[in-house]
């Protein structure tokens, strides 16, 4: 079994934050430059500017997982960076990105209207081997519960392995489906859950 530790995420390993994630979050339009701004723009806006920013590594150093968190009253400059970065594609293709703007706003919205003060959210939980996901969040989750935080929120949708929560102890809150990715033949799911921080 190897030995690994917590740390404050580090910014210098965001693309491989990145590269996990854009098989899963690619849209279906645009080029590889375009789909890779769309998804960094997604991650970028679940890391919000406090010190709720984590990752796991190893006795090496190298990065395994990371776990970002959204305190009621958060702020994120994702905006910035947004406004830096997205003149180099055309208006059609920014036009999908702020879809993904919408959607991403109306679900962290919706989550947080259940959140009371000394609840915390999981804004983005990202794994590079297996059984590292399943380690910080335990880690973090003791980590949080010691802070006096009470419950760990969460949403996710049918894009992602959604499953995975209800198998590690969080109950589902909220179900519903998001019209604009749904189409006649398939249904867009979108999920809240929720769990009580313990020792």
């Amino acid at each position: 079994m190897i030995s690994t530790k917590i740390q404050a995420f580090e910014m210098k390993n965001l693309p491989q934050v990145i590269d996990v994630v854009v098989p899963l979050w690619s849209p279906p339009l645009g080029d590889a430059n375009f789909k890779r701004f769309n998804v960094e723009f997604i991650v970028r806006n679940n890391i919000s500017e406090n010190d709720y920013r984590f990752e796991l590594v190893d006795e090496k150093g190298n990065f395994l997982a990371a776990a970002f968190f959204y305190r009621k009253g958060d702020k994120c400059l994702v905006e910035d960076w947004f406004s830096k970065e997205s003149g180099r594609f055309s208006e059609s293709l920014l036009k999908a990105a702020n879809m993904s703007r919408v959607y991403l706003n109306s679900m962290d919205q919706r989550t947080a209207s259940f959140m009371k003060d000394d609840d915390i959210k999981l804004s983005l939980f990202v794994s590079r081997q297996k059984g590292a996901g399943a380690t910080i969040l335990n880690k973090m989750s003791e980590i949080l519960y010691n802070e006096g935080w009470k419950t760990l929120y969460l949403w996710t949708d049918c894009d992602c392995n959604w499953q995975w929560y209800e198998k590690h102890g969080f109950e589902l809150v909220w179900k519903g489906k998001y019209e604009p990715f749904s189409n006649e033949h398939e249904e867009y799911m979108t999920y809240i859950y929720r769990k009580t921080l313990h020792a």
